[in-house]
């Protein structure tokens, strides 16, 4: 049962990221557990390009802003 709100937004952020393949599938799954949970991953990504997170160079930031991204989508409920 996979449900993305918008399914483009993985796309956007696997495009703004260095991600490794199993990257790649943790963040689908956050992104479809945050269409379950009703949780705008637009916005997530709004918030750390204002941030300055996102775009990512390079893998070791990545994995920071994978970290940020998790902790938005656990503390959104």
């Amino acid at each position: 049962m996979e449900t993305l709100q918008k399914p483009e937004i993985l796309d956007i952020l696997t495009s703004e990221m260095v991600l490794s393949e199993m990257m790649k599938v943790q963040l689908k799954q956050m992104c479809i557990y945050a269409g379950i949970a009703g949780i705008d991953m637009d916005e997530i990504r709004k918030r750390l390009l204002d941030e300055g997170i996102l775009p990512c160079p390079d893998k070791n930031s990545s994995k920071k802003a994978m970290a940020e991204i998790y902790s938005y989508v656990a503390c959104s409920f």
